[in-house]
């Protein structure tokens, strides 16, 4: 996470990289650029605040959506939601005041499944998912495509603006950052599997 000022909106900026979240009731900006991972900015329509996530995958493996999460790691969408909605809650929001906006899970970094559905797919299954069975409904989405993404979020406002990042030299930066996490979380999994055997 980077704080900085953000001249051209006369705001402070939280930039967001994978299994990074923010909220605040404060006049800022949080953003974050999104490929194949997901962003939820969760706005709680009471206070007139909100926070926002970043994740890379929704659970250890994509190959398999059945597999119990054991690593509790916000770059893990089970646990990013989690974090977030908890955050707000010692806020002191209320659940059934929370509403979501859904960006990211493009198809820019292709770890193809066997049935060649690709993560950004899986990740926007698992969000959609997931926001229904908390019953958080789903005000506004912009996901899919060939594309990325940079998402601004205001959340004393709720206001979300997203430009659609489509240049082969942005889509290229995209995957490399994602790849960088997606190695780290790889790395971690091996280091599980070493301790726990």
């Amino acid at each position: 996470m980077i704080e900085h000022k953000n001249h051209k909106l006369n705001r402070n900026e939280i930039i967001l990289h994978p299994g990074d979240y923010f909220s605040s009731h404060e006049r800022i900006i949080i953003s974050t650029i999104l490929g194949s991972c997901i962003s939820v900015a969760l706005i709680d329509s009471e206070n007139k605040w909100g926070g926002m996530n970043h994740f890379l995958l929704p659970r250890m493996s994509v190959n398999n959506p059945d597999n119990i999460l054991k690593d509790k790691n916000a770059r893990y969408g089970v646990h990013a939601m989690e974090l977030l909605i908890n955050d707000l809650l010692k806020m002191g929001s209320r659940k059934n005041h929370l509403v979501a906006k859904v960006f990211g899970g493009g198809s820019v970094l292709n770890f193809d499944s066997p049935d060649k559905k690709n993560i950004g797919f899986f990740n926007i299954q698992f969000i959609f998912q997931f926001l229904t069975n908390e019953r958080i409904p789903v005000t506004a989405s912009d996901t899919g495509e060939y594309c990325g993404r940079k998402v601004l979020f205001f959340p004393d406002t709720g206001k979300v603006l997203v430009k659609k990042l489509q240049s082969s030299k942005v889509i290229s930066d995209i995957k490399k950052e994602e790849m960088k996490a997606a190695i780290y979380l790889n790395k971690k999994k091996e280091e599980q599997k070493i301790i726990l055997f």
